[in-house]
């Protein structure tokens, strides 16, 4: 199934927002390369046109384009970040994490917590970060 680039890139930005950022989270990849793009968004373009400045003033002209290429690709850092998390957003849970999920979904139904809806296919890492931020605001903590 083929999506559209800035559709993966504003799905990325929505995971990173609803990704809880808890001790129960603390294992997954998306702990680490959440607070990495968000550190990358702020201060790449910055050091981009640094990059590009110092090049353009103590640089001989034959390197410029170097320098030009060099600051692009700092400046599509961050993208990559997003673009990875926009994917791993709708990618299947794994049978343990899809089992963590049912568990978690009963026990809110349990509490009274109206559920989120998962997909057709069932759920993916965005539900699991849904469902994992609900837990956390509903349940007490030994039923995480």
């Amino acid at each position: 199934m083929r999506r559209n680039f800035l559709k993966v890139i504003s799905e990325g930005r929505e995971y990173a927002k609803t990704w809880p950022h808890h001790s129960v989270t603390a294992a997954f990849t998306e702990s680490r390369v959440i607070p990495v793009t968000r550190l990358g968004e702020r201060w790449t373009p910055a050091i981009a046109v640094l990059n590009a400045a110092l090049f353009y003033q103590f640089m001989p002209t034959e390197q410029l384009a170097q320098g030009m290429l060099l600051s692009l690709i700092m400046l599509s850092l961050p993208l990559q970040g997003l673009y990875w998390l926009g994917w791993r957003a709708r990618q299947p849970l794994s049978p343990r994490l899809r089992a963590w999920y049912k568990e978690l979904q009963d026990k809110l139904k349990a509490s009274g917590k109206p559920c989120y809806p998962q997909g057709t296919s069932g759920p993916d890492y965005y539900d699991l970060a849904v469902i994992v931020r609900q837990a956390l605001d509903t349940l007490p903590p030994h039923q995480h």
